[in-house]
């Protein structure tokens, strides 16, 4: 790499942090979805150029945040992105697999947020949970809103209404979940990214060569699985708000090992590109088939659907 190559490979990720954060001030749709990626180009250049510089690019990126949205929202993009960005960086440079970088910088990052969001609402009148209630009731209002603006039955309107009104409460109580999630979802899509790019820059020597359609899910996971069920389907209260959190993050992690096993058999049985397009489509529209998919990732512990796990000695067996 020449030395006129250098600067423009720092100043790039330079550019794309600052053009996710336009976006996200000046559409905040489109800037929601593209902040997923803001951990990125913060990964890269700590890999590129080294922790110093990687940490002076996020003090200056929380002072322009400070100065344009306020405090509180910079304090929660450091704990949500730049957390995750360093965490991911470190445990990358470190050759730790991917799962491990995955699995610890989304419950770092998200871990704090939700400690972040409890302190800040600590010193208003509302609790975290009715806050949160807030935000999901006004959310179905502008969807409500939006079916009636285009004319849509009103007994229809009305049961929307009611099943807002019966779910509210849960979707509230199962916010750390959904922050969890929203974190390994970051961290999944974000290492992804960073191993294409990196791999075709520089070659994949950071990065572990295993592939997804080969990842085992660490079988002690199941006793949390366990216990969720539980504490959801025998406890009260704060216990069964608890199970109800741990059963949502276990679903999702048992969802990405059944997906693993379907990506499997689609690579094992060459399915051409086009019908792995339509099949994902059909999963993620259909609850039913995701809680299928889920399942088999569960049950793939002792079935081992696909035959990689390494078989005990005959002796031992």
């Amino acid at each position: 790499m020449t030395q006129e190559q250098q600067p423009k490979n720092l100043l790039l990720p330079v550019v794309l942090i600052f053009a996710l954060l336009f976006a996200l001030l000046v559409f905040p749709p489109l800037g929601a979805m593209v902040g997923v990626l803001s951990p990125f180009p913060l990964v890269f250049i700590f890999l590129q150029r080294g922790k110093q510089v990687a940490f002076v690019l996020m003090a200056l990126i929380f002072g322009v945040l400070w100065f344009l949205v306020g405090q509180n929202q910079a304090m929660l993009f450091m704990a949500e992105y730049a957390v995750m960005a360093l965490v991911l960086g470190e445990m990358i440079r470190a050759r730790f697999p991917g799962d491990w970088c995955i699995g610890a910088s989304s419950l770092i990052s998200g871990g704090l947020s939700i400690l972040l969001l409890v302190a800040l609402l600590g010193d208003q009148e509302t609790t975290v949970k009715e806050f949160f209630e807030k935000q999901i009731r006004a959310h179905f209002a502008q969807s409500i809103e939006t079916f009636k603006s285009v004319g849509e039955n009103k007994a229809e309107v009305e049961d929307m209404k009611a099943f807002v009104e019966k779910t509210v409460g849960g979707f509230a109580s199962t916010y750390p979940a959904f922050v969890l999630i929203g974190s390994f979802i970051s961290a999944l899509v974000n290492y992804s990214l960073l191993r294409i790019v990196w791999g075709r820059i520089y070659g994949p020597g950071l990065f572990s060569e295993s592939t997804f359609s080969e990842w085992i899910c660490p079988e002690n996971l199941v006793w949390g699985f366990i216990a969720a069920s539980a504490a959801l389907f025998l406890g009260q209260g704060m216990v069964a708000d608890a199970g109800l959190n741990l059963f949502v993050v276990m679903m999702v992690i048992y969802f990405v090992q059944g997906m693993s096993v379907v990506i499997h058999f689609l690579k094992a049985r060459k399915v051409p590109i086009f019908l792995w397009l339509v099949l994902f489509i059909l999963i993620f529209a259909q609850p039913l088939l995701i809680g299928l998919i889920a399942g088999i990732g569960v049950f793939d512990m002792w079935v081992d659907f696909r035959k990689i796990r390494n078989p005990l000695p005959s002796e031992e067996g």
